[in-house]
């Protein structure tokens, strides 16, 4: 198990908790929780070797093997596919090991039973499932990997943790650059994992449907709870509700006290007495009250105008050059709508988004917005379009020279930019701190309609509760994308499907939504084997079902008999009575690796015939 001795851990000069005692047992589920810059990468950074405890002790077992998500993924030739498979180093060990032919008989033997148990046999089909669940076509699944954008990249990294051979996997805000439908399946994935897990997120719905215990960082200190995200919060309301009372007993007691002192420490009769309720006085010390998680409330501003109707779309399609993305799209948005965007990744909701904010153009129809509308669009990527050298200052003053520097410190302040944070480049800053920053600066303007693309990927729990609350008092309407289930909850009241190139509204909550993806990633599987599998006739190029149906069929019979066989030969080379038949051993894996390569070709005459 892994356990705290009285840890204690700084960076640089700054002390970010200390005397954590804790234990974590094999197979737990850890949500690991607590404001920006409590030390929560840190702590991972420990568990990585990366960083040294300050004083006490963090130990693991030494046969546990530790996986985690890269932060970089470098420029590679190599498929997806073929990427996330190197990252099983086990199995390239004895691929490796097994390419230069040992002449030892028995030692193949064994190199053929290792890569057996490892699961060498099946790592192209398991790195596929995790690519496909993380949202990879088959087609993406063989691009090269210096052709995908930042955000699938890191999808690739998260890929590569999973399927790393791990006892302890740590996943650190593994849940941005999701859409909801791959976060659905992440969560999935992870409560099937038999490892232990540690992972930090601000995503409530994601830590309760995942995690069995909480690890809160505060302050200087770090306390583990029993349950999930919100058995902690509710813990910990406890907490500070008895925590409050007993100060308040406190602070009354000690007012008795000091009221009796100042009456009788002048009478002699009373001296003894009045010195006792001193000392009394000193050694009295009010139970800390545990700090609130934020120190700050966001406000939207009010707008100055509200027209009856701020946006409209009649008919109206978009998309990129000539390939129309979304048709037909209606909508009408008025003043106070809160509206929440659902569909998989790719379906088109950011596109849609761009077209409302005025991005893209319409390629039919009208996009129409009134005299008075005044849009604030938060792009998925608006953190990193921020210019790092630059100060919070600067970048308001790039945007509003015609406010003093007063007005613009008095507006940074109310997003807890003040001081010296207010003429610092922002480059330095944390995801959570250059967030805020952007929504500062996204807000000035005091727009009437608000567009937010995955507003949440930097924010933590007590921001993303304040966004949350913020939107609900807005009197402007807001038209939100997000995989942040408890924001949409809380701030949504209608919904609309973008699929199959339309957007549509959604009459269900999201509890049905979660229900009906899952249903749909089932009925696609079941399609791609039956319906969906046609082949182009020889000779006249036209379809015909029938014969294609045929294909098929003859196909996925190969696949199921190349799959017994292969199973019958694994089954036999366990069998005990043959450890010492050295010779039936080597036949045995020779006989597995052409049945290996049988299935692999089947697999990929019948992806061919269903492309």
């Amino acid at each position: 198990m892994i356990r705290a001795n009285n840890l204690a851990l700084r960076r640089g000069d700054k002390l970010l908790f200390s005397g954590a005692e804790f234990s974590i047992f094999p197979g737990q589920k850890v949500a690991v929780v607590g404001r920006n810059g409590c030390g929560k990468s840190s702590l991972f950074s420990v568990f990585q070797h990366g960083l040294e405890v300050d004083t006490g002790s963090l130990s693991v077992p030494s046969a546990w093997r530790v996986a985690s998500v890269s932060q970089t993924i470098p420029d590679s030739d190599l498929s997806a596919l073929a990427f996330v498979m190197a990252a099983d180093t086990v199995v390239a060990g004895l691929q490796a090991a097994l390419a230069e032919d040992p002449e030892d008989s028995m030692q193949h033997a064994h190199l053929l039973q290792d890569l057996l148990d490892a699961g060498g046999y099946t790592l192209e089909a398991r790195a596929a499932r995790l690519l496909d669940g993380l949202g990879f076509s088959f087609d993406a699944q063989q691009q090269p990997v210096h052709t995908f954008s930042g955000g699938w990249r890191m999808r690739l990294a998260l890929a590569c943790a999973l399927l790393a051979p791990s006892d302890l996997l740590l996943l650190d805000e593994p849940t941005n650059h999701l859409d909801l439908d791959t976060l659905l399946w992440l969560e999935d994935w992870l409560r099937s994992y038999s490892g232990t897990l540690l992972t930090i997120s601000h995503d409530r719905e994601f830590l309760d449907a995942v995690c069995t215990q909480t690890l809160h960082l505060d302050g200087s200190i770090a306390t583990l709870y029993q349950g999930n995200y919100s058995s902690f919060a509710r813990q910990r309301h406890e907490r500070r509700v008895l925590a409050q009372a007993q100060a308040q007993a406190v602070e009354r007691r000690r007012g008795e006290l000091q009221r009796f002192v100042d009456r009788f420490k002048a009478k002699a009769s009373k001296a003894k007495q009045a010195q006792s309720r001193m000392k009394m006085l000193e050694r009295l010390d009010s139970a800390p009250v545990p700090a609130e998680e934020r120190d700050f409330d966001l406000t939207i501003p009010v707008p100055e105008k509200l027209p009856t109707t701020l946006l409209s779309l009649a008919d109206a399609s978009v998309g990129y050059g000539e390939q129309i993305i979304l048709n037909g799209l209606k909508l009408s948005i008025g003043p106070q709508e809160r509206i929440g965007l659902l569909g998989r990744n790719g379906a088109g909701k950011s596109t849609l988004m761009k077209l409302m904010a005025g991005a893209l153009p319409a390629h039919s129809g009208e996009r129409t917005t009134a005299r008075d509308t005044l849009i604030g669009y938060f792009d998925q990527h608006q953190v990193e379009l921020l210019d790092p050298s630059r100060s919070p200052i600067q970048l308001m003053r790039d945007q509003a020279p015609q406010l003093s520097e007063q007005m613009i410190r008095d507006w940074l302040g109310r997003f807890a930019y003040s001081g010296d944070l207010a003429t610092q480049a922002c480059g330095p800053r944390s995801g959570g701190e250059k967030a805020r920053l952007a929504l500062a600066l996204l807000m000035w303007r005091k727009p009437n309609l608000l567009l937010f693309d995955e507003p949440t990927n930097h924010l933590d729990l007590a921001m993303r509760q304040a966004l949350a609350e913020a939107i609900r008092d807005y009197d402007g309407a807001v038209v939100l994308v997000s995989h942040d289930r408890a924001l949409l909850s809380a701030s949504c009241e209608q919904f609309y499907l973008v699929h199959d190139g339309a957007m549509d509204v959604y009459s269900g909550d999201l509890d049905e939504y979660a229900a009906w993806q899952s249903q749909q990633r089932a009925v696609a599987k079941a399609e791609a084997k039956i319906d969906r599998a046609e082949l182009k006739a020889r000779g006249a190029g036209k379809v015909n079902p029938k014969s294609a149906q045929r294909t098929l069929d003859k196909l996925e019979s190969k696949m199921n008999q190349a799959q017994q066989a292969l199973e019958s030969l694994q089954s036999a080379l366990n069998d005990a009575s043959l450890r010492g038949d050295t010779g039936r051993c080597v036949q045995l894996g020779q006989q597995i690796k052409a049945a290996q390569s049988a299935l692999e070709q089947a697999e990929s005459a019948w992806l061919a015939a269903v492309a």
